[in-house]
């Protein structure tokens, strides 16, 4: 079961010795993480967020710190990483990573125009054209291949999603065109001001994995205003994307699964976190809305959404 950290003011007083970023003037907790515990701070030096690493080990997050010092050094829209005194990209607090990052002004928007999807999409193109480092993990956190870990809870939900894990592994070609993913673009993890884009962020889910999926969870996650899936929206962000990376014949054919694929990922990740890891009641059918979407893309027949995407 995950165990959530609550910092005092002593605890971040502590933890803030080990970077020269001034004295705290006021901290208060910043909502929407499910993996960490985060804090925003004002120093005498300026603004940043704290996280604390509840469900990440040190393996992972050396790979995000790592990803965000490249990120950076191709000038890419996120965080940046503050590091220790003595040059340490994280530190520890009871067993658990602990980071600090700069903080960027920024507000999530939802739903996403039209200007502002094409936005997202040539972004995502960008993240892609950088070539993928060794340290990357080469599979998707809870992709495909974690599946299985809910097989046989003898409840409705671990039986549909055997039987749509069979029709995704065709999805999963090793021709597809791979390299740097986010993983988990959703709403909440882009920063406008006004129309404009000026982050992508959290890039825990960060490997060396299919571009297509990555464009697939990003649809999932980006083009369902007031909840409903919206062709028009993915063939905005389809358009942004390959202003910058046009697709080839096979990540076209499969894109269409691959929004599927995303969906259903996150369903699994949400009903496993909240009814296996963290049990928590007012969220076990949390899971159900990423089904509902997966099954409403699946319905598209190809034809149809191949024409109102690519034209």
């Amino acid at each position: 079961m995950a165990n959530y950290t609550t910092l005092d003011q002593d605890t971040i007083d502590r933890l803030l010795a080990h970077y020269n970023i001034g004295d705290v003037e006021k901290h208060s907790s910043l909502a929407g993480g499910s993996a960490n515990s985060s804090i925003v701070l004002t120093t005498s030096s300026g603004h940043y967020v704290l996280s604390v690493c509840d469900e990440k080990d040190i393996d992972e997050i050396s790979t995000l710190t790592a990803t965000l010092d490249l990120l950076s050094r191709h000038s890419f829209p996120t965080t940046k990483l503050v590091r220790t005194t003595d040059g340490r990209p994280f530190i520890e607090y009871q067993g658990k990573p602990v980071y600090i990052k700069h903080f960027i002004d920024g507000e999530v928007k939802e739903p996403l125009r039209t200007k502002m999807i094409f936005q997202v999409g040539s972004a995502l193109a960008r993240l892609h054209s950088i070539p993928p480092t060794d340290f990357l993990p080469v599979s998707f956190s809870y992709g495909i291949e974690c599946f299985p870990e809910v097989y046989g809870r003898n409840d409705e939900y671990s039986k549909w999603l055997q039987q749509r894990t069979d029709d995704l592994q065709d999805c999963c070609r090793k021709e597809l065109p791979s390299g740097l993913i986010h993983g988990d673009l959703f709403y909440d993890n882009i920063l406008f001001r006004g129309e404009t884009l000026t982050a992508l962020l959290d890039f825990e889910e960060v490997c060396n994995y299919f571009f297509v999926f990555d464009l697939g969870m990003c649809a999932a996650g980006c083009c369902c205003p007031a909840g409903k899936f919206s062709l028009q929206s993915v063939s905005g962000l389809i358009d942004g994307y390959q202003s910058i990376r046009p697709l080839t014949d096979m990540e076209k054919e499969l894109f269409q699964c691959h929004i599927e694929y995303g969906a259903v990922a996150t369903s699994f990740w949400r009903y496993r976190q909240f009814n296996i890891v963290m049990p928590t009641p007012e969220k076990a059918e949390a899971h159900l809305q990423m089904k509902d979407l997966a099954q409403m893309v699946q319905a598209i027949p190809k034809n149809e959404f191949y024409q109102a995407v690519f034209g």
